[in-house]
């Protein structure tokens, strides 16, 4: 009786192990008018962000080119969800854009209100690279 409930058990540990998925990360960005943005994990083509985009990623931080010599690098929690604002801002002939990390629902309402008509899915892995996995426009 010990014995195949022990062997249970293993079957069930091994299951569980094989089971687990990876966690992603997920960030979306809102742009109007569209921007790129070229991380170290895709230094040769640039993730296009136009209104609506959602970066799926498995990977625990995103580098960011800044300059030629100098990369940073952001952070990301497994299982976390980040949302972004790209807002231009206008001063006489000086436009600057800047970038704001903003709630999920004053997220979804702007872009509501400014009328998101683009989306765009992207995955960028670790070993994968990026890959678009949807878009509607």
């Amino acid at each position: 009786m010990k014995t195949s409930l022990l062997i249970l058990f293993n079957f069930c540990l091994i299951g569980a192990a094989f089971g687990q998925k990876q966690t992603t990360t997920k960030l979306y960005f809102y742009s109007d008018p569209s921007t790129e943005l070229s991380t170290v994990a895709n230094p040769t083509e640039p993730i296009i962000i136009n209104q609506c985009t959602l970066v799926e990623t498995n990977l625990d931080s995103l580098g960011l080119k800044i300059f030629k010599n100098k990369t940073v690098y952001i952070p990301l929690k497994p299982g976390q969800t980040y949302y972004f604002r790209r807002v231009i801002t206008s001063h006489a002939s000086l436009a600057t854009a800047t970038l704001s990390a903003c709630s999920e629902e004053d997220f979804w309402l702007n872009g509501y209100f400014s009328g998101m008509r683009t989306y765009r899915h992207y995955f960028l892995g670790k070993d994968s690279g990026l890959k678009l996995l949807a878009e509607e426009k």
